[in-house]
């Protein structure tokens, strides 16, 4: 996995900031990542991506979407309507990518075991 620096600025002259990171194969899946976990509030106006270690920096491509939710409906249940078919949609994306990991969590398989002979 790359580590991708998230990048914000208030306004366009400003120098972009460090707003934090995201762990992520490629620039799309970063973008997707950003989106999901960073600026769901609008906390700045341009938002940009750069690959840890390099000086390219990756503008995101609609900045004032990138967050989606700028009206605290996270704040409610209902906020959350659509999120189960948001993860099958990543995890559809992911496995495309063969980023998925089939089969039982390590720990499951141990308890499994231990409730047979034990």
């Amino acid at each position: 996995m790359l580590i991708w620096d998230v990048l914000s600025r208030r306004r366009s002259e400003e120098e972009w900031q460090l707003a934090g990171a995201v762990n992520a194969p490629d620039l799309e899946m970063a973008m997707l990542l950003t989106r999901e976990t960073h600026f769901r509030h609008g906390e700045a106006r341009d938002y940009a991506l750069r690959r840890r270690g390099e000086e390219e920096i990756h503008p995101c491509p609609d900045p004032t979407g990138i967050g989606g939710v700028i009206d605290r409906a996270y704040r409610r249940s209902e906020g959350y309507a659509g999120v189960g078919a948001k993860l099958k949609r990543v995890h559809g994306e992911m496995a495309s990518r063969g980023l998925v990991i089939e089969g039982t969590r390590p720990g499951a398989r141990r308890s499994e075991e231990e409730a047979a002979h034990g």
